[in-house]
């Protein structure tokens, strides 16, 4: 289960430095590349969804596909569950020993 779960967390964390890499392009890059990092942002919030569903609502996911800083949100929201699944699990595995 922790390997499962830290496996998961990397994951969301790829997905959180994608998504600044991102954010950095349309800040600093041309106008007419807009689109096609929009594309790519769209893409990578869908990841996000397809992977973590269980975890967020799907309102939720369709705001963060217009919505860069909510969607940074709900990645640091996710991310702060994991210390409490893992602790929650530890306690679990303890019980049954």
């Amino acid at each position: 289960m922790m390997k499962e779960l830290k496996e998961k967390i990397e994951a969301v964390l790829d997905i959180k430095c994608d998504a600044l890499y991102l954010h950095d392009q349309i800040l600093g890059g041309p106008t007419e590349a807009y689109g096609e990092i929009e594309k790519k942002f769209e893409e990578l919030v869908d990841r996000f969804y397809e992977d973590n569903g269980e975890a967020i609502k799907e309102r939720q996911y369709k705001t963060a596909r217009n919505n860069y800083e909510y969607f940074m949100v709900l990645i640091e929201q996710l991310l702060n569950t994991y210390p409490e699944q893992t602790l929650k699990d530890k306690q679990e595995s303890r019980e049954r020993k």
